[in-house]
C-alpha cells in the first residue's frame, strides 16, 4: 500500500512538473511528446477509480498553478480557484483513458490505434468545452507548447490548434504503449527487435508526415511576402494601480505624451497604443477625445489604441478599440470588446444578482455586439484591421470570427503589467501564435508593459520590442516593417472557412473507441 502511495505521488509531481516546464515561459516544448507517458503506462496496470481521480486532480492542479502563478498578482483565490476548474477537465480525461486504454493493452494494432484516436479525441472535445463553458477558460492548450516550433502547428490551418493537441496526446499514447511492451518484452530478444513494434513506428510516421507538411507551407521564396507599411509601438508601462489612483491621471497623460513624442522621431504609417491606455474614455470625456486628436495633428498619422468608451444616459462602460485620423479625427466605426473577463470585468450572473443588494456591480462592462474590424487607409491602401482586446485572441471561435468578416491583420490592444514580470506577457502572447496560423493573418501585440511584436502568417515571430538588455519589460517605443504574404492576403484557410470541424470528428472518435470497447468486452 504504502509503495503505491509512493509512486502515485511520483506521478503527481512528475506530471505536474514536465506540464509545467513544457509552456510558456519555460518553453520545453518537447516534453509535450511524453508529457502523459508514465500516467498512461501506470494506467495500462488498471489502478483503482479512486486512485486515478487523485492522481488526476492533484497533477493537473498542481501544473495549472505553476502554469498561472503569474495570476496571482491580481487574485490568490482566483487562481487557485481558475486551476481547480480546469483540473475538472483533466479529470474527466483521465477517466475516460482509465476506462478505455487498459482493455487496448493485449488488442491488435489496428484496434488499438482506433483506441489512442479515440483518446485523442476525447482531449480534443475536452479543450472545446473549456472554451465554452463556465465563462469561457480557453487559456493554454496543449498546442501552446509548440508556439516557439512552428513546424507542428502549420497544420492548425486545417484543424485549428485542437488538431496540434490531438496529435500529442496520440503520441504519447503510441510511446506509453511501446515502453510498456519494452517492460513485458522477451529480454532475449534485440534491441532493434524489441522496439520494432508497429506503435512507435505509427508515431513517427505521423510525426514525419507533419514534418513534410511544414515545409510544403513554407512560402517558395520569402521574397513573395511584401512589404505593406511600417508601424511604431508604444509601451507605456503604466503601473496598473493607477487605473484606481485618480490623482495620477494627469501624470499619466503627460507621460503617455511624452512617449508618443519620442515615437514621432521614428519611421511609421500608423502609431499603435495598448488596452485603455488613457484613464478617461475617449467617447464619453472630451478632453481625452481632444488629447487624441491634437496628437494625430501634430504627427498626421493615425493612431489605433486601445480606450474606453462611456454613455452617461445609460451609464455604460465598453473597453475598445478606437482609430483616431489626423483630417477626420475619431472615427465612428470601433470596436467594442465581446469576450469580457468574468468578475474583472463584469459579475457574472448569478452572482451578480446577490452581489447587487451590496452595490458590488456598478461599473460592470457591457460586450460589444459588432465584429472587430476597422478599416485604416495606409499609403493609399486600404486594410482591415481585426481588433481584439486583451484576452480574447484566447477564444479561436472569435478569432476566426473576425477574419471571416474581412480581417488582413489582427490586432491585439492588451494590458499585462498586471501579472509582474513573472512569464504572463509569454504565455498570453503564445495563443496568438496558435490564431495567426489557424487563420494565416499576421498578427500585431501591443502591451502595456510587453509582449509587443508581430507574428507572420506562419506563425513566426518576426519582431519583438525589447530594451537594451532584451527584456520585453520596459517603457519604451520601436517601430517595424509589416509584412504581408501574397499567398494568404486575399485567402482564408480551411481553418477559417469551416471552423471546429476537427472537433467534431475527435467526438466521433472518441465515441466509436467506447463502442469498440463495450464489443469487445461483450465477446469475451
Amino acid at each position: 500500500m504504502f509503495g503505491k502511495t509512493i509512486i502515485q505521488v511520483f506521478l503527481v509531481l512528475l506530471t505536474g512538473g514536465v506540464w509545467i516546464a513544457s509552456m510558456p515561459p519555460f518553453n520545453f516544448g518537447e516534453l509535450a511528446y511524453v508529457l502523459f507517458v508514465p500516467l498512461l503506462i501506470w494506467v495500462y496496470t488498471k489502478p483503482s477509480w479512486r486512485s486515478v481521480l487523485w492522481v488526476a486532480g492533484l497533477s493537473s492542479f498542481l501544473a495549472w498553478v505553476g502554469i498561472l502563478i503569474w495570476l496571482r498578482h491580481v487574485t490568490y483565490v482566483g487562481t487557485v480557484l481558475l486551476a481547480g476548474c480546469l483540473s475538472i477537465y483533466f479529470i474527466l480525461w483521465l477517466s475516460y483513458v482509465r476506462w478505455i486504454l487498459p482493455n487496448l493493452l493485449q488488442q491488435s494494432f489496428p484496434f488499438r490505434v482506433l483506441g489512442f484516436l479515440g483518446i485523442a479525441g476525447t482531449w480534443v472535445v475536452c479543450e472545446w468545452l473549456r472554451s465554452i463553458l463556465i465563462y469561457g477558460m480557453p487559456m493554454g492548450p496543449l498546442a501552446l507548447s509548440h508556439w516557439q516550433k512552428p513546424v507542428l502547428l502549420q497544420m492548425a490551418a486545417w484543424t485549428g490548434a485542437y488538431g496540434v493537441s490531438f496529435f500529442l496526446i496520440f503520441f504519447n499514447c503510441c510511446m506509453a504503449q511501446t515502453f510498456f511492451n519494452l517492460s513485458i518484452a522477451d529480454r532475449k530478444r534485440s534491441i532493434f527487435l524489441r522496439w520494432f513494434k508497429a506503435d512507435f513506428y505509427c508515431a513517427i510516421a505521423v510525426l514525419i508526415s507533419l514534418i513534410f507538411l511544414y515545409l510544403n507551407c513554407l512560402p517558395k521564396s520569402w521574397s513573395d511576402q511584401e512589404e505593406a507599411f511600417s508601424f511604431a509601438l508604444v509601451q507605456p508601462n503604466f503601473p496598473p494601480l493607477l487605473d484606481w489612483d485618480e490623482s495620477s491621471n494627469a501624470l499619466r497623460v503627460a507621460q503617455l505624451e511624452q512617449q508618443v513624442s519620442r515615437a514621432q522621431l521614428l519611421k511609421f504609417d500608423i502609431l499603435m497604443l495598448p488596452e485603455a491606455v488613457t484613464p478617461d474614455a475617449i467617447i464619453g470625456d472630451l478632453e481625452t477625445l481632444l488629447f487624441f486628436e491634437s496628437l494625430v495633428a501634430n504627427q498626421g498619422r493615425p493612431i489605433l489604441t486601445g480606450n474606453l468608451a462611456h454613455y452617461s444616459e445609460s451609464n455604460r462602460w465598453y473597453n475598445g478599440i478606437f482609430l483616431v485620423e489626423p483630417k477626420t479625427g475619431l472615427n465612428p466605426i470601433y470596436y467594442a470588446k465581446k469576450q469580457l473577463v468574468p468578475f474583472g470585468e463584469y459579475i457574472p450572473r448569478p452572482f451578480n444578482d446577490w452581489l447587487d443588494a451590496f452595490g458590488a456591480t456598478q461599473g460592470n462592462f457591457y460586450p460589444g455586439t459588432l465584429d472587430g474590424i476597422i478599416p485604416v487607409e495606409l499609403s493609399g491602401t486600404e486594410y482591415a484591421f481585426g481588433a481584439l482586446v486583451c484576452y480574447e485572441d484566447m477564444f479561436p471561435a472569435l478569432v476566426r470570427k473576425t477574419v471571416q468578416a474581412g480581417a488582413d491583420i489582427l490586432y491585439v490592444a492588451t494590458n499585462n503589467a498586471w501579472y509582474g514580470e513573472e512569464g504572463g506577457a509569454y504565455f498570453h502572447a503564445a495563443h496568438s501564435v496558435l490564431r495567426a496560423i489557424e487563420n494565416r493573418r499576421p498578427v500585431i501585440r501591443c502591451g502595456n508593459a510587453g509582449w509587443s511584436g508581430w507574428i507572420d502568417a506562419y506563425g513566426s515571430v518576426r519582431d519583438v520590442l525589447t530594451d537594451e538588455v532584451n527584456s520585453i519589460y520596459f517603457k519604451g517605443c520601436g517601430n517595424f516593417n509589416l509584412k504581408l504574404d501574397k499567398q494568404w492576403h486575399s485567402y482564408t484557410s480551411f481553418y477559417t472557412r469551416y471552423g471546429d470541424w476537427f472537433v467534431w470528428l475527435s467526438a466521433l472518435l472518441a465515441i466509436i473507441a467506447i463502442f469498440l470497447r463495450e464489443k469487445q468486452i461483450n465477446m469475451l
